[in-house]
């Protein structure tokens, strides 16, 4: 099976927001936010990849790297 590494955390900390900030702006939670950023948890749902990718204006291939 396929894994996708997350890119999130480099992303944000690129433009200087907090978690915090980040869940506030886009009305996702913080613990969804760290579990993304962690590669803890359930993969996300495709509604909240798109929210991401539309606030920080990115595209999926930039928020997403394939891990062989």
């Amino acid at each position: 099976m396929e894994h996708y590494k997350s890119n999130l955390r480099e992303i944000r900390e690129r433009i200087g927001i907090s978690q915090g900030q980040l869940a506030s702006a886009t009305g996702i939670s913080r613990r969804t936010i760290i579990s993304m950023e962690s590669d803890e948890g359930a993969d996300p749902r495709l509604s909240t990849v798109k929210r991401l990718m539309t606030y920080l204006d990115v595209g999926l291939e930039d928020l997403y790297n394939q891990e062989i």
